[in-house]
């Protein structure tokens, strides 16, 4: 299973100190401790930050020989504060490296030769790595688009033409009704707008997260639903990552919607256990988790 993905790689800067990130980068990592052949196309500054970001992308075993130098912007380091609940607010620098990302050949030809390609809105929000993306997705067999609008940094056009080049769209429920509610929709059910969205943007699959409530995932036509596992939560940092990664691995490996929507969902609530984007946890774990004897 080879997954490539493009967008932010930074440094998630707590009150306790700073650690790896990234949304594409975090489902990437996620994807790689299942056994997936990983790369990340993405830009980092010449730096300090970015050269202990470089060692530790390689020690996690993700490709870096698409991961850009750049001489002029530093290495995206992003403040982040938890409420009490453990929920997550961003502030992110503009411009910083990953804005500036190039299309390289070795990076067209990684995205046609992989069975997956995930990218972010983040990425979208500089003309320079929105066109580079654009060049890439012309090669990319499946493509997985994970929507985090982190205000400002997007824009609701910009969202729903992006959606229209992915095969498969994430987000969640808040997300959901933003951007249904923006682009004209009048309904209020989670179910009536995941319909009015695949009918605007075409969008084939659309999953929708719903925190400690599970997800929803709409396919062919058909909603499904998972009800979520109930967790003592550290913090929330990365779990939706964790969920996409889970979902990606369980489609690309031909499991049934219900399947990959409930592996996913306990993927996400068992990183939501832990602090930080990225901690260990092996197939044994979740499925132990799932069933437990």
């Amino acid at each position: 299973m080879k997954v490539t993905s493009f967008g932010e790689v930074l440094w998630d800067d707590f009150p306790d100190g700073k650690v790896l990130g990234g949304a594409p980068l975090n489902v990437l990592v996620r994807l790689r401790s299942l056994g997936a052949d990983a790369s990340i196309i993405s830009r980092r500054g010449d730096d300090a930050d970015g050269a202990e970001l470089l060692r530790q992308i390689e020690e996690k075993n993700v490709h870096s020989n698409l991961l850009q130098v750049d001489k002029t912007q530093a290495t995206s380091l992003v403040k982040v504060k938890l409420d009490r609940s453990g929920s997550a607010s961003y502030d992110i620098v503009y411009p910083c490296a990953w804005d500036r990302i190039e299309v390289e050949p070795a990076a067209l030809a990684r995205v046609a030769e992989s069975d997956a390609f995930i990218f972010g809105s983040l990425s979208t929000r500089d003309e320079v790595s929105r066109a580079s993306l654009a060049q890439l997705l012309e090669q990319a067999k499946f493509k997985i688009f994970d929507v985090n609008l982190r205000p400002p940094h997007y824009d609701i056009e910009r969202i729903l033409a992006t959606m229209k080049l992915a095969d498969l769209v994430k987000l969640n429920d808040d997300e959901l009704h933003e951007i249904a509610s923006t682009l004209g929709s009048k309904y209020h059910s989670l179910e009536q707008n995941i319909r009015f969205l695949a009918d605007l943007s075409g969008a084939a699959k659309i999953c929708v997260t719903l925190g400690s409530h599970g997800a929803m995932y709409y396919q062919e036509g058909q909603i499904y639903h998972n009800s979520g596992f109930r967790v003592k939560v550290a913090d929330t940092v990365g779990s939706g990552d964790s969920f996409l990664a889970g979902l990606t691995y369980k489609l690309l490996n031909a499991a049934a919607p219900q399947e990959a929507l409930a592996f996913a969902c306990a993927l996400g609530a068992l990183v939501a256990s832990y602090h930080g984007a990225t901690p260990e946890i092996s197939l044994q774990q979740i499925e132990s988790f799932m069933h437990p004897a």
